[in-house]
Formats: C-alpha cells, structure tokens, sequence
C-alpha cells in the first residue's frame, strides 16, 4: 500500500460559495471554520470551509469570469471539483501515481512553514484529488490564505458523523478503464460488482476502495441508455461525483432534525416497506419510523444499513448527499439501487408533470 490514509475533504465549485455554505449551514447542521478571499491572499476566488463531526466540506466560486472555476461551473453547475486524499508522505504517493500515468497537476510543496505538503493528481474527468500530508488538526493544516472562524461549543450530537463513501457517475463503457486506473496509480482495491435493471434503465456498478476511502462507480447500459445515472452525465455534461455519503449514528433521529430543517429526501413506494421484513429479516428500528422517514434498508453477510437520499439543493439537481448508517452491513446498499431508480424515476416523472402544468 502507498499510505493512502482516509478522505481529508471533499471541495465543491460551485457558483456562488457564500449562499451554498450558509445552506449547508441551515440545512445539514454543518459549521464554518473557515474561510479565504482575495483580500486573505487567495487570487480570484471566495473559499468558505464546513466541518461537521470529521467531514470537512471545502466551497469555492469564482470572483470573476473565464477562470477554472467558472469554467467548471459553466459546464458542470455545482459540483465536486476535488476529492482530497491524506496521506502519510505526498511525494511518494505522487511519483507512484505520476509514474503509473496519473496526469501530475501540482508537483509536492511545502507550506505552512514546511509542517503540510500538498500536491494534485487527475482522477477523473473534471475530478482532481489533492494529496495532503501532515500531523496538525485538520484546521491548522490549511493554506496560509485561510482565516478561522470562531465556532461554537456543540452540545447537541452531530447530525453527521463522517464521510461514509464518495458515489461517481461515468460515461457508458468507462466504468472499467476508472476503475483499472484507480486500482494501478493508487492501489485500490476492487470490491463488488453488479448490474441493475428497472423498468425504464439499468446500470453497471462497481465499487474500488483502500481502506476508508470507498468508490462506487456507475455507468449507464449500453442497451438501455436512460435512467438516472445517464439524466445526471446529461446535466453534468459529462462524468462526475453523483453523490457524498455522510455516516450518522441514529439515522431516525438525525433525519427528525433534517426534517425541521426542511431537507427533503426521495420518497420510497409505501409497497417497500410491505416487503420489508420477508427482504431484510428483523431490524432495531420500528418499521413505521422508517416508512414515514423513507429510508431503505439492505442486509449484507456482515449486518445491515440504513440509508435516505436528499433531492439536490442545487440548480441543476446533480449533486446530492446520502445519510447512511451501519449496523455492522459493509455494502452499499446494493439490494437498494433499484428502489432508488424507481423513486428518482417517479420523481423526475412528478416533477415534469408538474413543470408542464
């Protein structure tokens, strides 16, 4: 293994950082710590950090126009531009990466007097991962431009814990050359593979991992090109992260408060849960709280999990998050996927209805 050690942070590009931080602020229970401009001495951008348990969610935009990140927002909408790596020595990871064909974006520097090295490699597509190493708190290893904030003492428990897993959308017959590259440059590791049909789509799924560091990855059929997997390249304009997995502890009462705060999730066939207990076998929760809440529920080998998706809070509706939590399940939720493609799939259908009345 070449030290990769868990996700450092995950950073969006996004039109307009401010208004995307204070709603992840109202909705999702997340704190700035925080934040960088041109007057902190970071050229052409507004940068505000978000923290919650130890998930470390990074905004930026643009404070002009015809720049990287404005480019990437034009295309893309908001999205995640970088999926950050800690790692025990970042020139080591990066001559490996570099010399199995990882595109070297920023060579390993030092900063913050030399105590933090950082350095950038492609991953995919418009997806970059920077390469952190360092032995400071997540807040003092950030670039000297970064100013903190003054946080609150939080009495009450963390609505997310961590972050579970990263879920990425990739072109139709790219899905095995991804995975193959992360595999060679990084030392990932393969874990399941399947493919799911619904009524209206199917995909092929395959999950690469190290460590805590999780990968599923998806691709449209090439026999039935639809669905929500191919809607999402469509609005993305090509590949990229489909959603964040966030981990929470007590998924009823985390999504109690998501509700007052007027998170919406997919909503779930009431038959689902009919199903429920022939499917999964007996589970802690009360069968009713999860029907009213929409949460799924997938058994594994090892356990089972729980798990909601939110619709997205962004302009074009790509980019969304999951809450997750295990009870002991290592999987992803597999006997899942085409609940939620039948529920994005209703949910599209509604929300067309809708908009041509």
């Amino acid at each position: 293994m070449i030290g990769l050690r868990d996700i450092e942070s995950i950073e969006l590009w996004v039109e307009d950082a401010d208004s995307v931080a204070t709603l992840y602020q109202q909705t999702f229970g997340f704190e700035r710590i925080a934040q960088a401009s041109p007057e902190t001495g970071l050229s052409g951008r507004n940068s505000v950090v978000l923290a919650q348990g130890t998930a470390h969610v990074i905004v930026t935009s643009s404070t002009g126009s015809g720049d990287m990140v404005a480019d990437f927002v034009a295309r893309h909408g908001d999205g995640v531009r970088d999926i950050a790596f800690r790692v025990d020595d970042a020139a080591r990871v990066f001559d490996h990466a570099v010399s199995r064909g990882a595109p070297a974006i920023l060579e390993p520097s030092p900063s913050n007097s030399a105590a933090v090295v950082r350095a950038i490699i492609g991953g995919f597509d418009d997806v970059v991962h920077s390469l952190i190493q360092h032995d400071l708190s997540f807040l003092d290893s950030l670039p000297d431009c970064y100013r903190p904030l003054k946080t609150t003492d939080k009495s009450k428990p963390f609505l997310l814990d961590a972050i579970d897993h990263v879920a990425i959308c990739l072109r139709t017959g790219t899905l095995d050359k991804v995975a193959e590259y992360y595999k060679r440059v990084l030392d990932f590791e393969d874990g399941h593979r399947e493919v799911v049909y619904t009524d209206r789509s199917g995909m092929n799924a395959r999950v690469v991992q190290s460590g805590s560091i999780k990968f599923p990855l998806h691709e449209p059929l090439a026999t039935n090109p639809t669905g929500p997997i191919a809607e999402f390249l469509d609005l993305n304009q090509g590949a990229g992260v489909y959603h964040v997995a966030f981990l929470t502890n007590d998924i009823v009462n985390t999504l109690r408060e998501l509700e007052q705060n007027h998170v919406e999730v997919l909503p779930t066939p009431g038959r689902y849960y009919d199903m429920l207990p022939d499917r999964v076998g007996p589970v802690d929760e009360r069968v009713d709280d999860l029907r009213d809440l929409n949460v799924l529920v997938d058994r594994d080998e090892w356990g089972y999990l729980l798990q909601v998706f939110t619709r997205s809070l962004h302009k074009r509706q790509t980019f969304f998050f999951e809450v997750i939590q295990r009870k002991d399940a290592r999987g992803f939720g597999s006997g899942n996927i085409r609940a939620l493609f039948d529920a994005v799939e209703s949910d599209r259908l509604a929300l067309m209805e809708m908009n041509s009345n």
